[in-house]
């Protein structure tokens, strides 16, 4: 395989600034081992689901987590705090059957179950709050979506509320939406507090190494590990969960489309702004179309808004981008709050939504000792951990309906070469957020 040309990066401050294992210290690298049963290159939720499985499966054996930055600070730790349990907007664009979606909501009920298990088990505390999410539409015409959603959580059995005018705004805080959808069964959390939190309980013979990048991945009876520094590994199986960033290892190519998005926090509310907020509870949302703002009214009193997208040609963003992106995080943020929109952003970033084009996850195995898995959408945080956790079980052999299931829909159609996949994923985001209107 080829050398690695390009590695995460973080740009702007999220949700690490605000965890209570930001200066949690994982092993020392000077603890490096030369060889190990297997190493885990990627330590977001996949990595995670992974090596929680294989700790689980084979208690004796050496296994090694690595993750190019902090651990928290990548795409794991930048989205918008949501782990959705029913599919979200159904169908894959059209692609998957009511049965597969279906079996997301089992597999998805099911990793967030041991994610809390594990949380409980272990007795730390994170932000992890199972308190739900709402679809909310701020235009008329985007209630189709709603109806859409609503019939296919009926025909799931899966329980589900819809509110609209002064109830809906008494919970929200705000009265900018029209209409909204409300699934009880999603977790609002602080994605990097969770994963650094789930990382710093896994049993001991795991060890979590960060700021340590991998170079590079040659196969052979024993995979063969280079890290940056250019010390050499070895391990009998070796997993790569680094998204897009799979595609720099060689495993696939013209697999992934990332686009970047852009959020921000406010300062905490002081006692006057909560004022607005009286009685409301911590709560999310997501908008009526897939290119609106998300808004999030988090436990420790900040606003947070995500919208804003560009194709992340780089596999990265700038603070040149960030700063072009703050206009329209502002306009979201004080068109929905207007009492209080006085109140300034401490914390900007960007961050990549591991896309591909037809929304399908990745598993794969590019030789008997290199695997590899990602989420394709961009509600990922629980599809990313159980893609993970189900190629532990691919690699020790053990047969289930559910990871035949995930084998045969990871099938991530291919993209058009450089630059007519950038020309065009630039102008089908423009496109997008030029329908989207008010509900970004």
């Amino acid at each position: 395989m080829r050398e690695v040309k390009r590695f995460p990066t973080t740009t702007g401050q999220s949700w690490l600034e605000m965890s209570s294992f930001k200066d949690h210290l994982f092993k020392s690298h000077d603890k490096i081992a030369n060889e190990y049963d297997y190493i885990i290159v990627g330590a977001g939720y996949g990595g995670y689901g992974c090596a929680s499985r294989l700790a689980e499966l084979q208690p004796d054996a050496r296994i090694a987590v690595f993750e190019a930055i902090k651990i928290g600070n990548g795409d794991s730790g930048k989205n918008a705090g949501f782990i959705i349990d029913v599919p979200h907007n159904f169908g894959d664009q059209g692609n998957s059957t009511f049965d597969d979606n279906f079996m997301y909501y089992k597999l998805n009920t099911y990793i967030i179950g041991r994610m809390k298990k594990a949380i409980e088990d272990s007795g730390i505390s994170v932000d992890w709050d199972p308190c739900g999410k709402y679809l909310c539409c701020a235009e008329t015409k985007s209630f189709k979506l709603i109806d859409v959603e609503a019939e296919e959580l009926q025909h799931m059995n899966v329980n589900y509320e819809i509110y609209e005018g002064e109830e809906l705004a008494k919970r929200l805080g705000t009265r900018y939406y029209k209409k909204a959808l409300y699934t009880p069964g999603t977790l609002l959390v602080n994605p990097a507090d969770v994963l650094r939190g789930l990382f710093t309980v896994l049993p001991e013979n795991v060890d979590v190494f960060e700021d340590c990048p991998v170079m590079r991945i040659e196969e052979g009876a024993r995979a063969r590990v280079t890290l940056l520094n250019g010390k050499q590994l070895s391990a009998k199986s070796v997993v790569v969960t680094g998204g897009p960033f799979i595609e720099e290892f060689g495993i696939v190519k013209n697999t992934f489309c990332p686009v970047l998005s852009y959020g921000a926090f406010t300062r905490q509310l002081n006692d006057d702004e909560m004022i607005y907020f009286k009685d409301v509870k911590p709560w999310g949302c997501t908008a009526g179309h897939p290119a609106g703002t998300t808004v999030r009214f988090t436990r420790d009193n900040r606003i947070f808004v995500r919208n804003g997208f560009s194709y992340g040609t780089h596999r990265t963003t700038s603070f040149q981008r960030i700063r072009r992106a703050i206009p329209k995080l502002r306009r979201a943020f004080e068109n929905r709050f207007p009492e209080i929109k006085h109140v300034n952003f401490e914390f900007i970033y960007g961050g990549m939504i591991n896309m591909t084009m037809n929304f399908r996850p990745l598993m794969v195995q590019k030789h008997p000792s290199v695997y590899a898995s990602a989420s394709g959408e961009g509600a990922g945080v629980a599809k990313t951990c159980l893609m993970g956790h189900y190629v532990a079980e691919w690699i020790n052999g053990i047969d289930s309906e559910e990871l035949r299931f995930l084998r045969r829909i990871a099938t991530p159609s291919h993209l058009p070469p450089e630059p007519l996949v950038t020309i065009g994923a630039t102008v089908r985001l423009m496109w997008e957020e030029f329908n989207a209107k008010t509900e970004i």
